[in-house]
């Protein structure tokens, strides 16, 4: 399938590894354009080397950091100064700490919102419109399977995650005539360093080793195995391309079944 995609620009957050990274090569492969985003300079030079290298498009990067308050303000003066119109976006947000919801007290919430939620908002808010003028553009956030059936121990990605999805709803809802469409991605086990921090930190409470706590996790998912980077990155590319133009407002699962509504 052409995904009519080649020469759009896409601006990718959490470049530099994981589900970032997987998605800035998969729409590097369908000819797109990229911008990248991340917090470690040294590892989003050398994809971006690599990829433009590889697939012959023009692939920038930009070290920022969510969490400074000046780091919308330093991504739009970078985009404006080289005068990089953004057709697609890709909002990747770090995980937040570890936390039970009786044990994380709302000054971490407060803490944690700026970087995972606001920054995001403000920027899709911005570049929305952007596109809306362009009658053209693609959305996606990544969210988590805790915005459906809370995950133990991730209250806080729970609760913002929930809050972020719910904006991205409305703002679709507002941009759907414009030809822009707003969608979420639900990850559920995807195999990324990140599982790996979780698995270790659920190994250290239960008193077993990773290996055995990995083993119970991917038991409890009806495909009995962690979902790949490239699976998830393939549904990206798919929500952003041509032939997805009548989807939006839609949270797409990417969990190998793991999260059922009506459980």
């Amino acid at each position: 399938m052409d995904f009519g995609i080649r020469n759009k620009r896409a601006l990718v957050f959490g470049a530099s590894r994981g589900l970032g990274r997987a998605t800035a090569l998969q729409l590097a492969q369908e000819g797109c354009d990229l911008v990248l985003v991340a917090r470690t300079q040294a590892s989003l030079k050398q994809l971006a080397d690599s990829l433009s290298e590889t697939y012959g498009i023009c692939c920038q990067w930009l070290a920022l950091d969510t969490t400074d308050k000046h780091a919308l303000h330093h991504l739009l003066d970078y985009l404006d100064d080289a005068e990089l119109h953004i057709d697609i976006l890709v909002n990747i947000s770090g995980g937040p700490s570890i936390g039970s919801a009786l044990n994380t007290p709302s000054t971490e919430f407060t803490m944690a919102f700026d970087a995972m939620v606001g920054f995001f908002i403000e920027l899709s808010r911005i570049l929305g419109q952007r596109m809306v003028n362009a009658q053209w553009g693609r959305i996606v956030t990544v969210t988590s399977s805790g915005v459906i059936k809370p995950i133990p121990e991730l209250v806080i990605s729970n609760t913002l995650r929930s809050a972020l999805t719910n904006w991205m709803n409305t703002f679709a809802q507002e941009l759907a005539a414009s030809g822009v469409t707003v969608n979420c991605i639900v990850p559920g086990r995807i195999h990324t360093e990140r599982v790996n921090e979780i698995d270790a930190m659920r190994a250290t409470k239960q008193g077993i080793t990773i290996a055995q706590q990995a083993e119970r996790s991917q038991a409890s998912i009806p495909m009995k195995r962690y979902g790949t980077e490239r699976e998830f990155a393939a549904t990206v590319a798919f929500l952003v391309s041509e032939p997805a133009g009548y989807i939006t407002a839609s949270s797409v699962r990417v969990d190998g079944g793991l999260v059922n509504r009506y459980d």
